[in-house]
């Protein structure tokens, strides 16, 4: 019965530590700092954290550029075989930062990459261009 006890109890730990990482991550308020070499312009960047075996997605970017009016950015999973899976549409805030939270994708989807397009600020089931990111796991 200890041991049980001590392992609730180290389960209860990391739920908690989880939840402070996710309230970190989503918080609106949170300063997000980009460190560049000195006089580079600052580039468009980003990252996403997947767990397929959860169906979770974390993306952060920094240094996106603003968009028309109706037009988004949308964040694509791309599977090593099938069709391109929309992960969600965004646009950047004042700074130029993102980030996006999902847990609705297929379980258990092998990624092949993840891509970034513009298009319309609804969303699109198919990307409709050309990405303007992309990238595979490391």
């Amino acid at each position: 019965m200890a041991n049980l006890q001590k392992e609730f109890n180290e389960q209860q730990t990391e739920l908690q530590r989880a939840q402070e990482v996710m309230a970190t991550l989503t918080a609106t308020d949170a300063l997000r700092v980009t460190m560049v070499a000195p006089r580079a312009a600052a580039q468009p960047q980003g990252r996403a954290i997947y767990l397929p075996s959860r169906s979770s997605l974390i993306f952060l970017a920094n240094n996106m550029p603003a968009l028309p009016a109706r037009r988004g950015y949308e964040l694509w999973l791309i599977p090593r075989s099938g069709s391109p899976i929309p992960v969600g549409v965004f646009k950047p805030d004042e700074h130029g930062d993102v980030s996006v939270v999902n847990s609705r994708l297929p379980q258990g989807v092998e990624t092949k990459t993840f891509a970034i397009t513009v298009e319309p600020e609804t969303g699109s089931q198919v990307p409709t261009s050309a990405p303007i990111m992309q990238g595979t796991g490391e």
